[in-house]
C-alpha cells in the first residue's frame, strides 16, 4: 500500500508538476529511505505514522552523519508526499504538523569585492563582444539596484522613467516598488534604448524573453573573469549591492525599501557582512 502511494506521488510530480528527472529521483530516494525506516518501526500503513516516527527518522539521519541541510531536504520530500496524500483523502492526519526541524547553520554569503566589480565594468572590452552593451547594462542594473533575478527578467521598457530617473519593478507577491537609478545607469540606458525594439528591456539573442538559467550563466561568466569569489550568481550581486551600500554608510531602512524586503530582519543579515569586515580592519590596529 505504501509503495503504491509512493509511485502515485512520483507520477504526480513528474507528469502534473513537471519536475525534472533529477528532482523526481531525489524525491524517490528520500521516500524509500523513509519507508525503510518505518518498516523497522513496524509501520505498515501511513495512517499509522506518528510524529514520534518522523522524529526517529530525523534522529537516525543525524546519527548517520547527515547535515541539518540534508535532513531538511529529506523531511521536505516526506512533507510534500504527505501533503499530496491528504489532498487525495488518503491520509487522515499529518504527523509532520508539529515537527521542529534541526537548526540550520547560518552561512554568510560573501559579496564580490567592490574593486573586482569596478575592474569588470571599466576594463572589460564590452564593445568587442556580441551583446556586450546589453550584458554590461544587465550586470550594472543588478549591482546598482540590488534587484532580484526575477525582477530583472520581467523588466519592460515602460518601467524606465527618465524624467524621475527611476525604475518600476514587480517584486514578490506582485508588490510593486520604485528604485532610483545611478547616473551612470541612466546614461547607458539612454544609449541602449536608442535603437531598442520590443516591450521587454532585455531579450536573448533570438529576441525571446530572458529565463533564469540564461542570466545565471551570463553573470557567472563575467564575474569569473574578474573575481575569485566562491559564488558568482545573480543573487550575489544583490548581496554585494546591499553590503557595499552599508559599508559606505547607507541607512539600513533605505536599503530595505530598495531591496523590497517585507521586514527589517531580512535586511539585517547584511550588517553581519559589514561587521565581519569591521573586525578584519580592527585586527590591523597596532595595539590590538
Amino acid at each position: 500500500m505504501i509503495e503504491a502511494q509512493r509511485i502515485q506521488f512520483l507520477d504526480y510530480i513528474a507528469k502534473t508538476k513537471r519536475m525534472s528527472v533529477h528532482t523526481v529521483s531525489a524525491y524517490s530516494g528520500d521516500l524509500l529511505q523513509f519507508m525503510d525506516f518505518l518498516a523497522t518501526q513496524y509501520v505498515v500503513e501511513l495512517n499509522d505514522c506518528k510524529a514520534v516516527h518522523v522524529r526517529g527518522f530525523m534522529a537516525m539521519l543525524l546519527e548517520n552523519g547527515l547535515t541539518a541541510r540534508s535532513v531538511h531536504r529529506k523531511v521536505s520530500s516526506v512533507r510534500g508526499w504527505f501533503k499530496y496524500l491528504r489532498k487525495q483523502g488518503q491520509l487522515k492526519v499529518d504527523p509532520l504538523s508539529k515537527i521542529i526541524l534541526p537548526k540550520m547553520p547560518k552561512v554568510l554569503v560573501k559579496d564580490i569585492p567592490a574593486m573586482d566589480l569596478h575592474n569588470m565594468f571599466a576594463r572589460f572590452p564590452w564593445e568587442e563582444v556580441d551583446n556586450g552593451a546589453r550584458d554590461r547594462l544587465m550586470l550594472l542594473l543588478m549591482y546598482t539596484t540590488g534587484m532580484r533575478l526575477s525582477e530583472l527578467i520581467g523588466l519592460k521598457v515602460g518601467d524606465v522613467d527618465f524624467y524621475r530617473n527611476n525604475l518600476r519593478v514587480l517584486g514578490k507577491r506582485n508588490k510593486e516598488r520604485i528604485i532610483p537609478m545611478h547616473p551612470e545607469m541612466v546614461d547607458w540606458l539612454k544609449v541602449y534604448l536608442a535603437d531598442h525594439v520590443g516591450d521587454f528591456l532585455f531579450v536573448t539573442e533570438r529576441g525571446k524573453p530572458l529565463y533564469p538559467m540564461y542570466v545565471y550563466r551570463l553573470v557567472n561568466h563575467y564575474l569569473k573573469l574578474f573575481s575569485h569569489a566562491a559564488k558568482t550568481s545573480p543573487h550575489v550581486l544583490r548581496h554585494s549591492f546591499a553590503t557595499h551600500m552599508l559599508n559606505n554608510g547607507a541607512n539600513l531602512l533605505a536599503i530595505k525599501d530598495i531591496l523590497g524586503h517585507a521586514n527589517l530582519s531580512a535586511t539585517q543579515v547584511y550588517t553581519k557582512n559589514s561587521f565581519e569586515k569591521l573586525k578584519q580592519v580592527h585586527a590591523l590596529h597596532p595595539r590590538k
